[in-house]
């Protein structure tokens, strides 16, 4: 049986439609990974953007075979969420974001507690997120509230618990997009300022974007 063939025959369980570069991303064999990926693309955006994705999958690979016995013990939920960031690299360029993902594969089999009741939400969050949304997260996740103000100082001791953003700046972009993610959400307000909280689907995400011990 041909490579082609056997990978369409994995492929047939979802709505997928076959590519050729799709295929050779996968190599000369078909592996476990294949199992995973609920579609493929008819082409990636470039060959750049086709080695990006090579290597991903080489290295998802070598970690899915490493975790055999995990693998077989899935919940559904695992198996949502790690087919729905495998298939998310198709659509990102971004070094970062790939690693994210990469990350949040290996986290979903080792915790299966992490998807658990939450995948459609973490789903949609991985495949919507930004390398620089997820690591605002990362970084900014020790602080209570999120204030856009241009009045209230940075060191205020009154707000060590807030991150200060600044109109008109990059994390106000970043803030605005986390928003619409429904990552940030406004809870209360103060007399001089908006105060953003985060959702409680953060901390999971963070676990899943963070490297793997």
């Amino acid at each position: 049986m041909s490579t082609k063939t056997a990978i369409e025959r994995v492929a047939t369980n979802f709505p997928v439609s076959v590519g050729a570069n799709a295929i050779a991303a996968f190599g000369a064999t078909v592996t476990p990974l294949a199992a995973f990926v609920p579609f493929l693309v008819q082409s990636l955006a470039s060959s750049r953007q086709a080695k990006r994705v090579e290597t991903m999958l080489a290295d998802l690979d070598s970690i899915i075979q490493a975790h055999t016995v995990q693998i077989e013990a899935l919940a559904d939920d695992q198996y949502k969420l790690i087919s729905e960031a495998i298939s998310a690299a198709f659509y990102t360029i971004d070094v970062l974001k790939l690693e994210f993902l990469k990350n949040a594969v290996v986290v979903a089999i080792e915790r299966p507690d992490i998807p658990l009741a939450a995948a459609d939400s973490l789903s949609r969050a991985l495949r919507d997120i930004s390398s620089d949304e997820a690591a605002f997260i990362v970084n900014n996740f020790k602080f209570v509230k999120v204030v856009i103000d241009s009045e209230i100082a940075m060191d205020d001791p009154n707000r060590s618990d807030h991150l200060i953003v600044r109109p008109g700046t990059i994390n106000e972009s970043i803030v605005s997009g986390l928003i619409s993610l429904g990552l940030l959400y406004t809870k209360s307000s103060s007399w001089d300022a908006q105060l953003y909280e985060w959702s409680p689907l953060v901390a999971k995400l963070i676990v899943l974007l963070s490297k793997p011990n």
